[in-house]
């Protein structure tokens, strides 16, 4: 595989080339055309490994389409190009971490890695929030189906928000993840816990620029929710920025600062 650049100039024989993109990629890649045989392929013992690691990445396709679910909240607005390449490369190396398991069935277990689950970002654009954190405490419950937001003295820049802004707000969320394992009864990967994907979210007031602000904001799953060892919450914290919209009040504008608050 490689990568257009510019005009091709082929002297000589070369077999068929094809040429695509990928999402939010602004690169036009070119490779060869032409593959190994499908049947060849599911029965050749030559391709055994490569038909095992396609498994586990259908497993990490399906637990990465499970987060941005819980996560469509905030997708695509507040993360960047990159974060679902991040995403995967996360879940695969959990597959990777798996001793007990066997190739091609190797479990996805988010619980077990929830502190190194917090260090993803979801943009790289993250400034604002990461400056507004050192105001703000992440207190949960013992069932971890409430999370209460504390906020003390936090002063926002107009100087840091986009044009046109004049207000902004504190958005809390949180979701769920649950852990993924293959299943021998229908050949592919499901997750351990339905809860999958569930999520909550709270609304501050909003908030003049260059003022103190303190408060709390309290988020709480459905009534009757409880949570098992094999479901991890995702408490994600972002600045909005609000500019007038008339009669209407106000509305947010492009460029709100989205950080990762907690993994527990």
């Amino acid at each position: 595989m490689a990568i257009l650049t510019g005009v091709i100039r082929l002297v000589g024989k070369l077999g068929g080339i094809r040429n695509f993109k990928k999402l939010h990629d602004p690169n036009i890649y070119a490779s060869e055309t032409g593959s190994v045989g499908k049947n060849v392929y599911k029965k050749s013992a030559k391709f055994k490994n490569s038909r095992l690691s396609n498994v586990e990445f259908s497993g990490c396709a399906l637990a990465v389409k499970g987060i941005r679910k819980g996560l469509y909240h905030v997708i695509p607005e507040m993360v960047d190009s990159k974060f679902t390449e991040r995403l995967m490369k996360f879940a695969r190396e959990l597959t990777l971490k798996d001793s007990e398991g066997v190739k091609g069935k190797r479990s996805l277990r988010f619980s077990a890695f929830r502190s190194t689950m917090q260090m993803l970002y979801f943009n790289n654009k993250h400034e604002v929030i990461e400056s507004a954190k050192y105001f703000m405490r992440s207190l949960h419950s013992d069932t971890r189906i409430e999370t209460t937001l504390d906020v003390k003295g936090l002063i926002i820049k107009m100087m840091k928000s986009p044009s046109g802004a004049t207000h902004y707000r504190i958005f809390s969320h949180l979701s769920v993840v649950s852990d993924y394992c293959y299943s021998e009864s229908n050949r592919h990967y499901n997750p351990t816990n339905p809860l999958d994907g569930l999520n909550a979210f709270a609304y501050s007031e909003l908030v003049k620029f260059d003022d103190p602000f303190t408060t709390q904001i309290k988020v709480v799953f459905p009534e009757g929710t409880v949570l098992g060892e094999d479901c991890t919450v995702i408490h994600c914290v972002a600045i909005e920025f609000m500019e007038p919209n008339g009669i209407q009040g106000f509305r947010p504008i492009y460029g709100a600062s989205l950080g990762m608050m907690d993994v527990f």
